[in-house]
């Protein structure tokens, strides 16, 4: 019998480390909710097709992403009736799609992607932050948690931390975590000391936080606070992207063709976002005329589905976009897109899920909500 995780007692009580494999560390973790987590997709891996189970479960271990949003494809058109064929064998293409889905007399292909909007790059920039905060995680604050204000490598180099931890440590010890709890109480976080560091490499702003007295020998992290990153939209142009590529990817099909997006990216902050990338950006519509009152938010014609030169991707059916990871499963929101110039059109109606489509002249807008009736996880599952 194949498992997705390991058959083994658990006592690791630790949060993950930020450049820790995630397969890895919901493997091992003995917290309630990766517990419950991890019993879910087991759950869902179960009812995995046999012959698929070992490939798949190796992919888990290199791409945590991408295969737990195929798993929960695959367990959500499950819920919904259908029977599903994985890789199906297309006459147009010697390329496979993710599944083939068919209930009754509907019969549709369906693409899965993971959407992050982030170049090699960027990703390995970011494995190089993570390695950072993951060794200034070791340095010795009992005292104190830190928030860490800001933080910039200067250079090239992997920035090292043992300078730093040195001179943290040495300036903590200069501060009297009481006396500082004092002064908050009466003049507020103003009253926090700043320790700054910069040897060329790295230039890094840091407040310390007292710990209340009876928490100050327990185990823990030191970093409580890292610098905060502020996005409004900035991801439709990604989700695009993403979604013509996965849309031109077979040619022409001879069923209806669902591409379905699970966007990670932090930049793309939800249904705003997503309805610019489906239908077009909005813009102000306003007139020059004072006794004029249809000033209004209007769409461009620069979407997924329609552009300046007229209807594309009509090989497309539809457009699904989520934003699920394993600790939101039930509460996730998605989005449903019936495409209105397709070529494989399908009667959404049938498909069991909540979907925004277009009707004489105007955008029906019926966002889903219900993944936890569906997939019969209680909201509260992790409490």
């Amino acid at each position: 019998m194949c498992n997705l995780f390991d058959s083994i007692e658990r006592t690791y009580l630790e949060a993950a480390k930020h450049n820790e494999n995630t397969y890895d560390y919901y493997n091992i973790s003995a917290r309630t909710d990766i517990t419950k987590v991890r019993d879910a997709l087991e759950g869902w891996f179960s009812r995995y097709p046999k012959e698929e189970k070992k490939e798949l479960k190796s992919r888990f271990k290199k791409d945590f992403d991408s295969e737990f949003y195929e798993l929960f494809l695959y367990e959500l058109f499950s819920k919904l009736g259908y029977k599903i064929i994985i890789h199906p064998d297309l006459c147009s293409s010697p390329k496979k799609p993710d599944f083939l889905i068919f209930k009754d007399d509907l019969e549709i292909y369906v693409e899965a992607k993971v959407v992050k909007n982030k170049t090699k790059e960027q990703e390995a920039f970011e494995r190089k932050i993570n390695e950072f905060y993951d060794n200034l995680n070791k340095l010795n604050s009992e005292n104190f948690l830190l928030h860490i204000q800001s933080f910039n490598i200067l250079t090239q180099k992997q920035p090292s931390t043992k300078g730093i931890i040195t001179h943290i440590e040495k300036e903590l010890k200069k501060i009297n975590p009481d006396i500082l709890s004092d002064e908050i109480d009466k003049e507020g976080v103003d009253k926090l000391p700043v320790i700054e560091y910069n040897n060329g490499d790295i230039h890094i702003i840091i407040k310390p936080i007292p710990v209340i007295p009876s928490a100050r020998k327990e185990k823990k992290r030191p970093i409580g606070m890292y610098p905060i990153e502020t996005f409004w939209g900035g991801g439709e142009e990604s989700l695009k992207d993403s979604i013509e590529k996965k849309a031109k990817r077979y040619g022409k099909l001879d069923k209806p063709f669902i591409v379905c997006m699970n966007s990670l990216d932090i930049m793309t902050s939800g249904k705003i976002d997503v309805d610019n990338a489906i239908w077009g950006s909005l813009a102000w519509s306003w007139s020059t005329n004072p006794d004029d009152r249809d000033e209004k938010w209007i769409r461009q014609i620069d979407g997924v589905f329609l552009d300046k030169k007229g209807a594309r991707l009509k090989n497309l059916t539809g457009v699904f976009v989520s934003k699920i990871c394993p600790h939101n499963i039930p509460v996730a929101n998605y989005w449903f897109y019936e495409h209105p110039f397709s070529e494989n059109k399908m009667d959404f109606n049938e498909i069991g899920l909540k979907f925004n489509y277009v009707e004489k002249g105007h955008i029906i807008d019926n966002t889903g909500d219900d993944l936890d009736a569906i997939l019969e996880i209680s909201k509260d599952w992790l409490t």
